[in-house]
């Protein structure tokens, strides 16, 4: 018998215990600190044979010839292997030039193109040759994509009279959902979900944006249009980018909508930090803080938003499950789905990309929709499920990361990479213990 890599240890709710929890299996007790030491520092098993006999139930121990890094690479291949199907999940960027320009986006630089008729026809065509007939969704992405309405329509139509059926997101910032743009969303583009960013208030949002317009207040144009977005019953999502310097300032961005537009049912928000070479990453510890970013956001707002586009509004399953999901501890099967045949990313020339934060960088096409999608040294990085770092397999969050994010990883760097709660997982498994008692 030994003990489980992946336990998070740390003191318990009082002076003389010890709380355990497993990203292995979920699993969460709290020892008195005399039985934790005698089994797990000094493999006394004989002294407690129930607690031991339930410790191993429970995955904090486990067998000798039990191999959990060969589990985990498995259940990778696996998520892979059961990918490997016609696309359900296609991101169209009908243009990548934008209307604002946002120091931090990841674009920044990219040459700015829009669609040609015959680059959306040969979209339009590739999507209804290449699709999940039961499951697919459509992702308008850019750039700016209600730059480019026409372009959407076109595809739409095509595919409509084709009698494809599909649900639509839009990714946008929001400025140009007009009354005709939200008509044909509702009406044609069957849009369900619209994702907007506010990373500010007022002045700081018009001069984090820096619009291309200047006889207006963008702040209070898109303000405007999620008003009529929700009017319209559409699902508005909003993602704040937040600096983990400067959090505070997504606490007041917060504040500021929930009293504008928290009472209806169809708003929601979500917390991201900005990846940056410039910035830490959010997975660092913050000791010279006061508080870990994460923990002052949830403070601050826990009954209202949440970090990491979770979504309390579409959960389901166990509320023990929902919990630790709610707290981003829950394992997973793999980090990263650009590796799968079921998702991919269309530019607006119809370079096909393993992954949306790939755009702007032709270098990484694996493919495009005129002569059809390839596996090259991209393609093999993403769908890659060996873990060779020793760094990421020695780390007892492993289950809960998968070896993370493979773009952040060799862009903003290894840091970068891993799951965000990194540097606060002690405190948020406090937090989702003292929930999981309260059901």
């Amino acid at each position: 018998m030994q003990k489980s890599r992946f336990i998070v240890e740390q003191q318990g709710f009082s002076e003389k215990t010890v709380l355990l929890y497993s990203t292995f299996t979920t699993s969460l007790v709290e020892l008195d600190e005399e039985i934790y030491k005698d089994i797990f520092v000094y493999s006394n098993y004989g002294k407690y044979p129930n607690e031991t006999g339930e410790l191993f139930k429970m995955g904090f121990l486990i067998s000798d010839d039990t191999d959990e890094l060969s589990f985990l690479e498995s259940l990778r291949i696996k998520a892979l292997e059961s990918n490997k199907s016609t696309p359900s999940y296609y991101i169209i960027c009908p243009t990548t030039g934008c209307n604002a320009r946002c120091y931090y986006c990841f674009e920044k630089g990219a040459i700015q193109k829009r669609m040609t008729d015959e680059t959306a026809r040969a979209v339009a065509e590739y999507i209804y040759q290449n699709h999940d007939s039961e499951h697919l969704v459509i992702q308008w992405f850019g750039g700016e994509p209600l730059l480019e309405p026409n372009t959407i329509s076109y595809i739409v139509d095509y595919l409509k009279a084709k009698n494809v059926k599909f649900d639509s997101k839009i990714i946008t910032n929001g400025y140009l959902l007009n009354d005709d743009i939200v008509k044909k969303a509702v009406e044609q583009w069957n849009v369900k979900i619209i994702q907007i960013t506010i990373d500010d208030l007022n002045e700081e949002y018009n001069r984090i944006k820096d619009y291309v317009y200047s006889d207006v207040n963008p702040f209070d144009v898109v303000m405007q249009n999620i008003k009529r977005c929700l009017d319209a019953n559409i699902n508005i999502r909003i993602r704040i980018n937040f600096n983990p310097l400067e959090y505070n300032k997504a606490v007041t961005t917060v504040e500021y909508l929930k009293q504008r537009f928290g009472e209806d049912a169809n708003f929601f928000v979500y917390l991201a930090p900005i990846d940056s070479t410039e910035l830490p990453a959010i997975a660092n510890d913050f000791k010279e803080s006061s508080k870990h970013p994460l923990i002052a956001l949830l403070d601050a707002e826990e009954d209202f938003c949440s970090f990491g586009n979770y979504d309390k509004r579409v959960e389901n399953g166990s509320d023990y499950d929902a919990i630790l999901r709610k707290y981003y501890l829950s394992p997973i099967p793999t980090s990263c789905y650009g590796g799968c045949e079921s998702s991919l990313t269309i530019d607006s020339t119809g370079n096909i990309f393993d992954c949306h934060r790939l755009l702007g960088h032709e270098e990484y096409a694996s493919g495009n929709v005129f002569s059809g999608r390839i596996s090259n040294e991209i393609t093999k990085y993403y769908s890659n499920p060996i873990i060779s770092d020793d760094k990421c397999n020695n780390c007892n969050l492993l289950p809960i990361c998968q070896g993370g994010c493979k773009y952040r990883a060799f862009r903003y760097g290894e840091e970068h990479a891993c799951t965000m709660v990194k540097g606060a997982v002690q405190e948020l498994i406090k937090r989702a213990s003292v929930e999981i008692d309260e059901l």
